[in-house]
């Protein structure tokens, strides 16, 4: 196990999940809504946690009601707060994130009314007694003498950069890291077509560098390698992006600080990356995905009732025949976000195919999970792919 610092921003983030990207003007439902901690670093620190490394975060707090939830949030993931510097003035940094249930993609519209970490705070920190430093890409004006106090102080520790976005300066920071990882948001505003023309741009000699690039997969160039590139994983159904990069970005630490190669690290990452994008959130990152285990076996479903299956990650789903396939809703009914059997159990007729919550009397269509009489008509329920194998088990794709 390492110990390891990252530097950045912890905010809280409220995630309203929806049936699709709202338009302009447009008044949308939203699906679910979830306050939690985030933040570039605050995640990344969470996935090093799950995956056994003692993490510490240094950041910057307010002094308002909401920094107590953020605290609360970060001592949950076992993320130390001891250097967290705190101001009077300002506010809680916060993100609203729209998730769009339909892909897992998500809108993210920040706030951000408080300092980052200062210079000063920095420097009283014993960075010698980490084994890894982890900066996030921002606070351009004292990142100079922070990664000049961490290249004079630490002597064989590895020190890594994310770069998200541009920013005034931050090109004077990269010969003082050891590994940097790029977005594909920076290497396009810096007008490169993928990440290989950007790693080829650069004369960084001493330092190993990534780009991620979403969908296009990975470039990545270890000191005197040539650039290398490996696909994307492939993953369906897509369940939530938010947090996907944080988590590669914390696979490719752990797997660098287990010795491997740069490129054995971005595929451990990369696969990491694909593996949160099949699940909600961050939590239990490592258990096993729960799409591997059957939901049920076609035996047990008919056209004329419905099965509930409730799975380990508390999520609730609802199975039923439709004519020789299987339709599989999230038990949620879009009128008040309430399970579809709240009151009593979910009523079939089979002759008109359709199935009714049992709160308001909502009615919707089998085939496809559309309302088509009651207080949410024309709201969808959340489907679900799934597959029937040779057995009958029936699996989420």
């Amino acid at each position: 196990m390492s110990k390891i610092l990252g530097i950045g921003n912890a905010v809280l983030d409220i995630i309203l999940t929806v049936d699709h990207h709202p338009e302009e003007d447009e008044e949308l439902r939203a699906q679910n809504k979830q306050i939690a901690t985030g933040g570039n670093v605050n995640n990344t620190l969470y996935v090093l946690n799950q995956l056994g490394h003692s993490s510490d975060i240094c950041t910057t707090i307010a002094a308002d009601s909401e920094s107590k939830q953020l605290l609360s949030g970060l001592k949950e993931r076992n993320i130390s707060t001891e250097h967290t510097q705190k101001f009077i003035k300002g506010r809680t940094p916060s993100s609203y994130v729209t998730l769009n249930a339909q892909n897992g993609h998500r809108t993210i519209v920040h706030y951000r009314d408080l300092p980052e970490v200062s210079f000063d705070f920095f420097a009283k920190i014993e960075i010698e007694e980490y084994d890894w430093l982890h900066f996030e890409g921002r606070n351009t004006t004292q990142l100079p003498g922070m990664l000049n106090i961490a290249k004079t102080f630490l002597t064989h520790q590895p020190i890594s950069l994310e770069v998200e976005k541009p920013r005034d300066g931050i090109e004077t920071l990269f010969p003082n890291v050891n590994l940097i990882i790029f977005s594909h948001h920076y290497a396009k505003a810096k007008g490169f077509s993928d990440g290989q023309a950007l790693l080829e741009s650069l004369e960084l000699p001493n330092a190993n560098t990534v780009c991620t690039w979403g969908s296009d997969g990975v470039w990545f160039k270890a000191i005197n390698s040539d650039v290398e590139h490996i696909n994307a994983e492939k993953v369906s159904p897509v369940i939530d992006t938010l947090g996907a990069g944080d988590t590669f970005n914390a696979g490719l630490i752990h797997s660098l600080i287990s010795k491997h190669s740069l490129k054995e690290a971005v595929i451990y990452a990369n696969k990491l990356a694909a593996k949160k994008c099949q699940q909600p959130g961050l939590d239990n990152l490592m258990a096993e995905q729960e799409s591997n285990k059957a939901l049920a076996n076609i035996k047990q479903l008919s056209n004329a009732k419905t099965m509930v299956v409730n799975r380990d990650s508390g999520q609730s789903l609802v199975l039923i025949k439709y004519e020789e396939s299987v339709r599989c809703y999230v038990n949620n009914c879009p009128h008040q976000d309430v399970p579809l059997d709240e009151a009593y159990k979910i009523d079939v007729n089979p002759f008109e195919k359709t199935m009714k919550c049992s709160v308001h009397d909502a009615y919707f269509n089998i085939e496809d999970g559309v309302c088509i009489d009651g207080p949410c008509w024309d709201e969808s329920l959340q489907s679900i792919d799934v597959k029937v194998d040779e057995n009958g088990d029936i699996f989420i794709v």
